[in-house]
């Protein structure tokens, strides 16, 4: 990435369009410089609202499904050749689709950074003020870097001590050029970003980041670096705070769309996007694009989960959960209708019910508040509509069933959001022998490849190409 700072401020343009960015290299004309134009509090503000926005454009559906293709809960895409490599675990240099998203990520951090530098130009910021758009800025800033460094790099624990390529780490507004940093340096710039956001944000801020989203961002950060007892405790805090509660759905209708409302944000919602058809501004609109059930929609699950899904063990039967499904065993297909049945909802990128699973399969993992994680667990069945003492986990439970338990809830809840392949990753570091899709969770191609225009910084260094079939 190569910018000069003068004396100048530096703004993205209006469109906010640097289609040729990269992480390592922008092109001046990708960029105004004006020195009148961020000049008030209110300036500041604007622009670190478009930072929120940036953001939400890439979590609209797109890293989700770029999540689950590497994971083993959907089937093999239809026709979009990019998704098909995803999928294959054959990425390469050319691969626009993923050479677009890993640019999406970058365009957040670049605004963060800008709106950092221009504390330096704008009189009259309280230190109140200036602290909270820091810790605003540094929220967002981990969250984009949290979400590259999960796919354009293999895992938290795949080297002993986390040596292996990362991404880079733009954090500053200027002229540098930014190689890899390892993935240890990449932990430990989003842990920094996350201590900032956590001091300095508010416990209310609207939509906005809160310091209840920081700390549960940390949580997840904490739990796959297998650091359980942190991961439960700032989970913990979070749920003991009292201000999110589980949904209660009572109909299949309200199943459909747990988590997913419009016009008002869940009260499990810790952190996520709201949409707005009044403007047409679509928050969610690549989760129709991919998953919409038409004649051959482009993305389906893998039949073999409904045969999970409906294992005797899951209380099936009675899971609310199951109106997500919709099977079609002739044609060997299974849709997944949670996204497809109305055009706008509000995503959740972090919730209640995410916080309670990770509890309480760290409490498991460490043998320790089982009752708690017991609890949790059924209450999230509870609310799924189980009700059978048979599928509840009764008070003689011991660590492995809660373990297990949370691992089933935690796939369930979060079917078609991306996340379940980095608890598949995190389960590999800690030895298990896991497989996805028949092949190791370690294989070179897990590790999505960057973009060519990347190697035009001397010394930059790709990922290996394949390696999982």
């Amino acid at each position: 990435m190569n910018l000069r700072i003068h004396t100048l401020l530096i703004v993205l343009i209006a469109s906010f369009g640097l289609h040729s960015c990269t992480w390592l290299d922008t092109a001046p004309e990708d960029l105004v410089l004006a020195d009148d134009a961020l000049e008030t509090e209110e300036d500041l503000q604007a622009l670190l609202v478009s930072c929120y926005d940036v953001l939400a454009n890439i979590y609209d559906g797109d890293v989700q499904l770029i999540n689950e293709l590497r994971g083993d809960n959907t089937a093999e895409p239809r026709s979009n050749g990019d998704l098909q490599a995803i999928y294959a675990r054959e990425t390469i240099r050319w691969n626009s689709y993923v050479g677009g998203m890993n640019r999406e990520f970058f365009y957040p951090v670049l605004r963060v950074n800008a709106l950092f530098d221009a504390f330096n130009f704008v009189p009259g910021i309280s230190e109140e003020t200036q602290n909270r758009m820091r810790a605003e800025g540094s929220f967002i800033r981990a969250f984009c870097l949290w979400g590259a460094v999960k796919i354009w790099a293999q895992p938290y624990g795949f080297t002993a001590d986390n040596s292996h390529p990362g991404i880079p780490l733009p954090t500053a507004f200027g002229d540098n050029t930014y190689p890899r940093a390892t993935v240890a340096e990449a932990y430990a710039q989003i842990e920094s970003d996350l201590a900032v956001a956590i001091e300095f944000l508010p416990e209310e801020n609207g939509v906005f980041a809160t310091k209840d989203a920081a700390k549960a961002l940390l949580a997840q950060v904490k739990f796959l670096q297998l650091d359980y007892a942190n991961a439960a405790a700032l989970a913990s805090d979070v749920i003991a705070s009292g201000r999110y509660t589980l949904e209660t759905p009572s109909n299949s209708e309200e199943f459909l769309r747990l988590r997913l409302p419009i016009d008002i944000v869940s009260t499990e919602t810790i952190f996520g996007t709201v949409s707005n058809p009044g403007i047409s501004d679509n928050r969610a609109d690549k989760f129709g694009d991919w998953w919409k059930p038409l004649t051959n929609p482009e993305i389906t699950l893998d039949p073999a989960l409904y045969q999970w899904y409906t294992q005797i063990a899951t209380g099936s039967a009675e899971d609310g959960r199951m109106a997500w499904l919709e099977n079609h065993p002739a044609e060997g297909q299974l849709w997944l209708k949670r996204f497809s049945e109305y055009d706008y909802f509000n995503i959740p990128l972090i919730h209640l019910t995410q916080m309670m699973l990770i509890r309480a399969e760290a409490y498991g993992e460490l043998e320790s508040n089982l009752s708690t994680a017991i609890d949790d667990i059924n209450a999230i069945r509870a609310r799924a509509g189980i009700v059978s003492d048979v599928y509840l986990l009764d008070a003689t439970a011991t660590a492995e069933d809660v373990i297990e338990a949370a691992r089933m809830e935690y796939r369930k809840e979060t079917l078609g959001m991306g996340l379940w392949v980095e608890q598949l990753q995190r389960r590999g570091t800690m030895g298990e022998d896991i497989t996805i899709r028949n092949a190791p969770w370690d294989c070179d191609g897990m590790a999505l490849q960057f973009s060519a225009s990347e190697g035009n910084v001397e010394g930059f260094t790709f990922n290996p190409v394949g390696g999982c079939n």
